[in-house]
């Protein structure tokens, strides 16, 4: 009778494993070719996903103009300054109110949001559409003043490439809101 190793303290040798049933792991080209196919499928993935994505420019404009209502209803409030949008078809103008008159903001930050050739504005205040048509001097559309109130809105801007859409709505303490995009319908 043979007693167990942990009963005795003394092991006994291991038997080899005829050859061919030796336990071996992944060789090094099993490994690489392994890791290339996992990159390659990763790349894909995220290529088909950025290349899907025809409302990034949509929602980079979207994103930008609310940004701008925030800085414009900062900058009115702590400036005590009386500011404007001008909405026109394929963009805006920033006024601001200086000595009785709306002139055209100087500011550079504010000519950094441009619309694509594609994309058309349309804006809504009060249930009703807005002539947006260019005139000279630029018509203020939507005030925004030192008071921290701002002209309530709906600002729709369609992409006819993409044929989406996007909703900005604003509210007379000054908050926008960004809905889409969407397809249009």
């Amino acid at each position: 009778m043979t007693l167990p190793t942990s009963a005795t303290g003394i092991s006994t040798p291991k038997r080899a494993l005829p050859h061919g049933d030796s336990q071996r792991g992944f060789t090094l080209w099993e490994l690489l070719i392994v890791v290339a196919i996992v990159a390659i499928t990763i790349s894909m993935v995220q290529l088909s996903v950025g290349l899907s994505d025809e409302t990034r420019d949509l929602k980079k404009v979207g994103k930008g103009l609310g940004k701008l209502f925030h800085l414009l209803n900062q900058e009115a409030v702590f400036e005590s300054r009386n500011y404007a949008v001008s909405v026109q078809d394929q963009g805006f103008i920033v006024l601001e109110y200086n000595e009785g008159e709306w002139t055209q903001s100087g500011q550079s930050f504010f000519s950094k949001i441009k619309m694509t050739e594609s994309q058309r504005s349309e804006l809504i205040i009060e249930d009703k559409i807005i002539d947006i048509a260019p005139k000279d001097p630029p018509q203020p559309h939507i005030l925004i003043l030192s008071s921290g109130e701002m002209t309530p809105f709906e600002w729709r801007i369609s992409d006819r490439l993409t044929q989406s859409g996007i909703v900005l709505q604003g509210n007379i303490l000054g908050g926008v809101l960004m809905t889409g995009p969407e397809p249009l319908g």
